[in-house]
């Protein structure tokens, strides 16, 4: 019998994204033929990754001009991506690809978007404005009456070019020291409530998982945090640096609490109009129920590999099928035990890194699956990205594996924290 032909799935590729090249040649395997589109400016920048792409894969490098009339020729059966910057472009040529449009939100990435979109339909308390030049920062924080606020990219992810104020101290700072203001807003800081049910050291937040298909939505899981780290004015042109610390899955949220952070989620794409894609959405944990930070249209780095460690559905494989028109299934019976990723940050930025730690020592603790990275001693601290680690775990169930993340914690600030 002849082989079954399958689905041509164009996919904006670009490095760093939530998967990589071979992630998605693994994950295609029986579900698609995976058809790389790949910005010029981008290939130009890296043309190694694209040396390896070509082995894999059948690659088109995007003109300037053009480009929708290439990939309509191209017999795909849609287009995606992996990676943030890339969603807009992938969103215009699933379009060119498929005709209609991929839903009836425009710009539904876009932050402040979803923040109009959402106190429309009651689904956010939080104020936003946008912000274009330094004259809009002033008149903004004025507009929201003078409260803590943050100042942050509508279209960007990983904390990047955010700012939180307090007062209007830190919008004078800002004003004196950011660069480049076209695309940013400023919206009212949400006040958040301690995990209900986690250990101390759990972040306020947690992120909902969603595969979102024409015959409906499922909610994959939801996943605990480590605080997010926030260092005032060590970014780039005036920003915070902010950096996310860790994730733990499945949440230890009460069941309830849990349902009603994935029925909040649920509204929250369906007035944002998304559909064929998997996402996910981060939210604050509040003292009367959940706020909304953010919604990612693409995979998060990080997540498959824990579900993966779980016995879970292959996620890029979902992210694939869905994008292609087919309907995949979760397969979350068979998933046991609890997974995390930790990459906590150095608390003191400066100077180098001073440790004795070595890898085989974070390998040995009990549930450590993998480090694959540790900073080294003598090393710049930036060349982790101030990471202390980055380690993967898992454990049978949520409480063995607390402990295990605890002992991890306590191990790196104790070789690597401030003290030293």
């Amino acid at each position: 019998m002849p082989e079954p032909v399958v689905p041509r799935l164009g996919v904006c590729h670009r490095p760093d994204g939530a998967a990589n090249l071979r992630e998605v040649y693994v994950a295609a395997q029986g579900v698609c033929e995976a058809v790389m589109l790949v910005r010029a400016a981008v290939a130009a920048a890296h043309p190694d990754v694209m040396r390896v792409a070509e082995r894999f894969f059948e690659c088109h490098v995007l003109p300037e001009r053009g480009y929708r009339e290439l990939v309509a020729s191209l017999g795909l059966r849609g287009v995606t991506t992996f990676h943030d910057d890339e969603l807009e472009l992938a969103d215009e040529l699933n379009a060119a690809a498929t005709d209609p449009a991929t839903g009836p939100v425009a710009g539904p990435w876009d932050k402040l978007v979803q923040r109009r979109l959402l106190s429309e339909h009651g689904l956010t308390s939080v104020g936003a404005v946008p912000v274009d030049e330094p004259e809009d920062l002033v008149k903004g924080f004025a507009a929201l009456g003078g409260r803590p606020c943050v100042l942050k990219p509508r279209r960007a992810a990983g904390g990047q070019g955010v700012a939180f104020l307090d007062d209007e101290r830190d919008v004078r700072r800002q004003l004196g020291r950011r660069h480049g203001w076209a695309g940013l807003m400023l919206e009212t800081r949400i006040d958040p409530a301690p995990h209900p049910t986690g250990p101390a050291w759990l972040g306020s937040l947690v992120s909902v998982e969603t595969l979102s298909a024409p015959a409906g939505r499922v909610h994959l899981g939801v996943l605990d945090k480590l605080p997010v780290a926030v260092t005032r004015g060590a970014g780039s042109a005036g920003a915070d640096a902010v950096h996310v610390q860790g994730d733990l899955l499945p949440s230890c949220l009460p069941e309830e609490r849990r349902r009603a952070a994935e029925e909040y989620t649920g509204r929250v794409l369906d007035v944002l109009g998304v559909r064929s894609r998997l996402t996910h959405t981060e939210l604050l944990i509040t003292a009367t129920g959940f706020e909304l930070l953010e919604v990612n249209g693409r995979l998060a780095g990080h997540t498959a590999r824990l579900f993966r460690l779980l016995d879970g559905p292959d996620l890029v494989a979902m992210a694939l099928r869905v994008a292609a028109g087919q309907a995949p299934e979760a397969g979350l019976t068979a998933m046991r035990g609890a997974a995390a990723g930790v990459f906590p940050t150095f608390a003191d930025r400066a100077g180098p890194v001073r440790t004795s730690l070595r890898r085989r020592e974070l390998r040995a603790l009990p549930g450590v699956c993998a480090v694959d990275e540790l900073a080294e001693d003598g090393a710049p601290k930036s060349a982790t990205q101030f990471r202390m680690a980055n380690v993967t775990l898992r454990a049978g169930d949520r409480p063995a594996l607390d402990a295990a993340v605890a002992r991890v914690l306590r191990v790196l600030e104790r070789e690597m924290g401030a003290e030293r």
